[in-house]
């Protein structure tokens, strides 16, 4: 360990060390607290909306179980959910029943988080430390979260103070130079309460399967060992001040920041900046016992600079999101829950470059447009076994700045949708839902004249069909199936053309797409020790203008997610996946299927005991523990990879 990294270790365990002193204070389990004003739709109220589709959740225990470091760890085990690495920046991305990430609308306590280029977001550079739980709602999603949710909406809901004061620190390391330091204390003052998260993350880069080929792979990857350029530094800080007047008034400021380092192995490019940070204000006033208002107001800010060696280039992009919602709760019994919501938000992009030495930069463009979304949904329960949702939203976009291309004209739809819940008995419900989903095209799509921008696209759209089934065979084994259909129109998709003699990727809209499939998952408490999960996801897509499957989405998957505790206080957790016939397309191999592939995770933790009020554990993870060489989307992945580390909870 580098020398300035062991006195950084020394002073978060000793400033939580100090913290935890005070004997007055009891001990509470902070991973458990949620805040909830970062849900757009509050999952802990089962809410028809939500009883009418597919949602899951991850919780803070999920996550340190499975080792889940980052965003994109912690969402790999979900039915109906893939999460895979691009070829292109080597950016973590997801899909959810074959959309793509640009189809699903991201969220950190309710505030939209991308790249506002290409509205994508790269999931590994999100760190789960200051993560309570992570809400996955697929198919017909409430109203309420506005446009570009075709293929569901991912909601992150990061931690706030307890009614006690409370603190956490955790020291970790790993193979090639792999270190990790999180902190975090929270603490209520009167009628204030403060939460802050620390958490720094190093890596020199990550090891390739020992199976690794580098015959197979060429000159352009590498030959074998660490994999190059796959460096990173990570430092992350999330902060919560709420003020609780009463028990129906709550308003709070948070604060979420990353600064980020790292390489691009597919490219041999490197990001020497990747910065991303956002304000969020919410408030909350409950009237009366039928009336309640929630608003909110953000910004939010994404730097990055990309390194191209070759050319000895720097791109940069300077974007900034703002905006604001307002929603209004009149619940009048059984026969109307009433819920309106309005949102406005902003994306503006500049983009620049320059030759590195002596180069100044140049501006690229400016690129702006504005979203707006006005929705109304209702929950109505007419008989004591059925329940209805009915909602409309009306999304409109205005396009602003378009650098030197045309300024588009503004786009308008009205998308209805429909949920019932039929409550067979007090085991058993059936659900169904239907509904019409909207996504703008992004700016990237529209105005880049790098990458093809054409000011002439139509929205992508899709009507979604979800039909399901909850039962639950005990109070302790649950089983939920799921069969789901979109019909997808306006696909956006880039095409190669010529221009001047010269081929040029170009954003159209080639057409229609299909995804169908089915999701199943069965969760057990198979003794009070021994808890299991297991999922699997059948997923069928054809993009009807190419005549083939659409690339990167796994025919079959399965999960299965194993925990045992014994008596003496060993925690024991193994994770296994399978993933059956996805296809790629190579720029040198054509349309390529890639190898089937099953991977096994496994953790270790034991607890070491309580010492004035202080709870430690050892705990050891290790990754691709057969060490399989499997690559996705043409790209290898990381082989046999591990960590080990303290933690320390107050």
């Amino acid at each position: 360990m580098r020398k300035g990294h062991f006195w950084l270790s020394a002073l978060v365990l000793t400033a939580y060390l100090l913290t935890a002193l005070p004997a007055t204070a009891a001990k509470e389990d902070i991973d458990g607290e949620v805040f909830t004003l970062g849900e757009v739709i509050v999952s802990g109220e089962e809410q028809v909306v939500n009883l009418a589709t597919t949602v899951t959740e991850v919780t803070a225990e999920d996550m340190k179980q499975r080792g889940a470091r980052t965003l994109a760890e912690a969402l790999e085990l979900l039915p109906g959910v893939d999460v895979a690495r691009s070829a292109g920046k080597n950016e973590s991305f997801v899909q959810i029943r074959g959309f793509s990430d640009q189809d699903v609308k991201i969220l950190i306590d309710g505030v939209p988080v991308y790249e506002q280029y290409s509205r994508q977001l790269d999931l590994a550079q999100i760190s789960t430390n200051s993560i309570a739980k992570i809400t996955v709602t697929k198919g017909a999603s409430s109203v309420l979260y506005g446009a570009n949710t075709l293929g569901g909406v991912i909601n992150i809901i990061t931690k706030t103070a307890t009614s006690k004061p409370s603190a956490t620190a955790t020291a970790a390391w790993g193979d090639y130079g792999t270190e990790e330091y999180n902190f975090s204390v929270g603490a209520p003052i009167g009628k204030f309460n403060y939460w802050l998260g620390y958490s720094y993350r190093h890596s020199d880069g990550w090891k390739l399967s020992d199976d690794y080929d580098e015959d197979w792979w060429g000159p352009k990857e590498d030959d074998g060992g660490k994999r190059d350029l796959s460096d990173y530094i990570q430092h992350n800080i999330n902060a919560k001040i709420g003020f609780q007047p009463d028990a129906d008034t709550s308003l709070y400021l948070s604060f979420d920041y990353h600064d980020n380092e790292k390489g691009v192995p597919t490219r041999g490019w490197y990001f020497p900046e990747w910065k991303q940070w956002h304000l969020n204000l919410v408030g909350q006033k409950k009237f009366t016992d039928w009336l309640k208002i929630k608003a909110r107001v953000f910004y939010a800010d994404h730097q990055d600079t990309l390194y191209f060696p070759k050319w000895n280039e720097l791109s940069a992009y300077d974007n900034y999101s703002v905006g604001g919602e307002l929603q209004s709760f009149l619940d009048f019994g059984r026969w109307s829950f009433v819920k309106f919501g309005a949102s406005f938000q902003r994306d503006n992009c500049e983009q620049s470059e320059k030759v590195v030495g002596g180069g100044s930069w140049t501006d690229a463009g400016e690129y702006e447009a504005d979203t707006y979304t006005f929705a109304l949904e209702d929950e109505i329960k007419p008989l004591d076994w059925l329940a209805v949702v009915i909602g409309a939203s009306y999304d409109y976009y205005d396009p602003r700045e378009a650098g030197d291309m045309p300024v588009p004209d503004s786009i308008d739809a009205f998308n209805p949708q429909i949920g019932t819940v039929v409550t067979l008995t007090d085991m058993t419900n059936l659900h169904g839902s239907v509904g019409r989903k909207i996504r703008f095209p992004h700016l990237k799509e529209l105005y880049s004249e790098m990458a093809g921008g054409n000011p002439d696209l139509d929205p992508q759209e899709t009507i979604t069909y979800e039909v399901g089934l909850t039962h639950a065979f005990t109070d302790t084994v649950t089983l939920s199936v799921s069969a789901f259909y979109n019909d997808i129109e306006n696909l956006i998709d880039q095409i190669d053309v010529l221009v001047d003699g010269e081929e040029l990727g170009v954003y159209i809209n080639i057409g229609e797409a299909t995804t169908k499939g089915v999701e199943v998952a069965l969760g057990a408490d198979l003794t009070d020790n021994f808890w299991a999960g297991l999922n699997y996801t059948y997923l069928r897509t054809e993009d009807k203008d190419k005549d083939r499957e659409l690339e990167g989405r796994p025919r079959h998957r399965v999960n299965l997610d194993m925990r045992y505790s014994f008596p003496f206080g060993l925690t024991t957790s193994m994770q296994l996946s399978y993933v059956n016939r996805q296809f790629y397309d190579d720029r040198d191999k054509g349309w390529t299927r890639s190898p089937d592939f099953l991977l096994l995770n496994a953790r270790v933790e034991q607890r070491l005991g309580e010492l004035w009020g202080v709870e430690g554990s050892a705990f050891f993870e290790i990754s691709n523990l057969t060490d399989r060489d499997y690559y996705e989307v043409g790209r290898p992945t990381p082989g046999r990879n591990f960590l080990a580390g303290l933690n320390f909870k107050y």
